[in-house]
């Protein structure tokens, strides 16, 4: 098989990853074409054949914080549009639960520092080990280690605190409909 088709079966992969980072499917678009564009350009760099797809991902990473170091942090990310179909037996109100909690953790997942929201993908979402996370960002396995544990505790603290504030919003809507009524 040749280089050229095995970055192209990478495709699916590589887009996924990006945009569980930037959650923008034409950026997705742009640093997937880029990331492809790259590893063809520095193809006899590559060391071993066999490390391909974490070689691709790692400049998809580079890609990735390149990016975001260009741009402003407080830029607005547009929602991804939820593809989830719901079971005809689920209350609506279920549904709504559901929809609301996937929502605070896509939220959530934006919220945290760049680095942590990398490892916490690929670990977590894409299910790299350890070893593979630290070679394919160049990293002592170390590192990742204590930023996936820093990431995952940001990302609860981060779950917590809106389900806080979800609850004092509900609270207060209440009382204050009591008031009215």
């Amino acid at each position: 098989m040749t280089f050229n088709h095995r970055l192209e079966q990478l495709r699916p992969r590589l887009y996924r990853l990006a945009f569980s980072w930037c959650k923008e499917s034409y950026l997705a678009e742009d640093l997937v074409q880029e990331a492809m564009i790259r590893a063809l350009q520095k193809q006899a760099q590559l060391r071993d054949e066999e490390l391909l797809d974490r070689w691709v991902i790692r400049i998809l990473a580079n890609q990735w914080m390149d990016h975001v170091r260009s741009h402003v942090r407080d830029e607005n990310i547009d929602d991804m549009e939820q593809t989830l179909s719901t079971d005809e037996h689920q209350s609506p109100d279920s549904v709504h639960g559901r929809d609301e909690m996937i929502e605070r953790v896509r939220s959530a997942v934006m919220r945290l520092p760049e680095m942590q929201r990398i490892v916490v993908t690929l670990v977590d979402l894409e299910e790299f080990s350890y070893k593979e996370v630290a070679t394919t960002l160049d990293l002592p396995i170390g590192t990742i280690m204590s930023r996936l544990s820093r990431g995952r505790q940001s990302l609860r603290n981060l779950l917590i605190e809106t389900k806080n504030a979800t609850t004092e919003e509900r609270r207060k809507s209440e009382c204050h409909l009591r008031r009215v009524v």
